[in-house]
C-alpha cells in the first residue's frame, strides 16, 4: 500500500479507483487529493539520523488520514508543525538524489516554499562543531572545466568562446599544493556556473548562475533567532568545547564529494569565499531557483572538513548537529 492508511478510509468513491490502479498512480491520486488541504511548506532532508529527531518531535504531527505516502521511490511524510501544513522528505546521499527529490516535491504537491536542513561540515576558522548555519547564498562546486597541461590563467578554456565555461570564478591550482611546490600534470580546475533554465525566462534561452541566494523573506524571519539555545553534549561524558551558536551570512557550496582534506578546505575559504560545504543543498536550491519557489537552508556544523587533529569529527557529533538543525527548523516554524 503506497500510503500510511487504507485506502477505503478515505471514500468508497476514491477506493474503487485506487484498487485498479499501480501503487504510484494511486499514491499521485492522494497527493492531488491533499493538496486540496494545502498549501504545503516542504521540508527536504538528506539521511535517517537527519530526519529522524525532527519526525519523533511532538513539534511534528502527522496527517489524521494519510500520514505518509509513498511515491517515485520517496515517503513523503504529510503533516503540521506549528499549525502550519508540510511535507516532510529524505532525499539521500548526494546531487542528484536532492534535486530529484525536490523536483518531485515541487511535482506532486502545492509546495509554496521549501526548506534544507541537515549536517554540513565547515571550511570556516571562526565557525565551531555545534553551530547551525543560514547561509546567504549557496553554490554548486562540482561543475568543472579541467585545462589542459601547459595553460594557465592567462589561456583561454575549451568552448570559453561559445559561453559554455568562463574563467570568472576562480580556479584551483594543483601544483600549488606539491611538495616541493611546482607545476603538476594536473594542472588547473576551473569551477563553473550552472546553466540553468528559470521559468521566468525564456524557454531554451540559457542563463549561468553560481551562487544562489537564498529567500531574502525566509532569510529574516530566520535571523530572529539568533539567540536559539543549541544542544551542547552528545550524552553526559561527550560535549562541546565551546557553547554553540547561530550564525548568518556566509556563502555555502555542495558538490559530490565528502571533503575532509585540510588543504582543499582552506583553498575554498581563502580563495572562493566558502564557508559551509555539504552534498545536497545546491541541487535543492537550483531546482527551486528555476521553479521560481522561495528556498532557504538550515545546516548545523558536524566537522570542521579535514581541520582539526585526529579523525573527522562527525562520527561523535554528527547525532548533535542533526539535532540542531532539527531544533532550528521546529523553532522556525514558530516564527511563520
Amino acid at each position: 500500500m503506497p500510503c500510511g492508511i487504507p485506502l477505503h478510509s478515505l471514500g468508497g468513491k476514491l477506493w474503487f479507483l485506487a484498487e485498479a490502479l499501480p501503487s504510484n498512480k494511486t499514491a499521485f491520486i492522494l497527493s492531488q487529493r491533499l493538496n486540496r488541504e494545502g498549501p504545503y511548506v516542504g521540508l527536504v532532508v538528506p539521511n535517517p539520523f537527519e530526519i529522524a529527531p525532527l519526525l519523533s518531535k511532538t513539534v511534528f504531527k502527522p496527517h489524521p488520514y494519510v500520514p505518509w505516502l509513498d511515491l517515485a521511490g520517496r515517503r513523503f511524510h504529510v503533516g503540521t508543525i506549528e499549525g502550519q501544513k508540510v511535507v516532510v522528505v529524505m532525499c539521500g546521499l548526494a546531487m542528484l538524489n536532492s534535486g530529484i527529490t525536490t523536483q518531485q516535491l515541487l511535482d506532486f504537491f502545492d509546495v509554496t516554499q521549501v526548506i534544507l536542513f541537515g549536517i554540513a561540515g565547515t571550511t570556516d576558522p571562526n565557525l565551531n562543531i555545534g553551530d547551525t548555519t543560514v547561509a546567504k547564498y549557496w553554490a554548486h562546486t562540482g561543475l568543472w572545466n579541467w585545462q589542459r597541461y601547459g595553460q594557465g590563467p592567462n589561456d583561454p578554456l575549451s568552448l570559453e568562446s561559445s559561453g559554455d565555461y568562463t574563467r570568472k570564478f576562480g580556479y584551483l591550482n594543483i601544483g600549488t599544493y606539491d611538495v616541493p611546490k611546482g607545476t603538476n600534470l594536473l594542472n588547473n580546475v576551473w569551477y563553473q556556473p550552472e546553466e540553468v533554465y528559470p521559468v521566468t525566462g525564456v524557454p531554451e534561452v540559457r542563463q549561468h548562475v553560481f551562487f544562489l541566494p537564498v529567500d531574502e523573506k525566509l532569510y529574516e524571519t530566520a535571523k530572529k533567532l539568533v539567540d536559539l539555545e543549541l544542544v551542547s553534549c552528545v550524552n553526559t561524558t561527550t560535549c562541546l568545547n565551546s557553547k554553540p551558536k547561530v550564525v548568518f551570512g556566509m556563502n555555502g557550496a555542495s558538490a559530490n564529494v565528502f571533503i575532509d582534506n585540510l588543504a582543499y578546505r582552506q583553498f575554498l575559504y581563502y580563495d572562493l569565499n566558502i564557508s559551509l560545504v555539504d552534498m545536497e543543498t545546491a541541487a535543492a536550491a537550483l531546482v527551486c531557483y528555476e521553479a521560481n519557489i522561495p528556498f532557504i537552508a538550515f545546516r548545523s556544523l558536524s566537522d570542521l572538513a579535514g581541520g582539526g587533529t585526529g579523525a573527522n569529527q562527525i562520527s561523535i557529533f554528527g547525532d548533535l548537529a542533526a539535532e540542531n538543525a532539527a531544533l532550528f527548523v521546529s523553532s522556525f516554524f514558530k516564527l511563520l
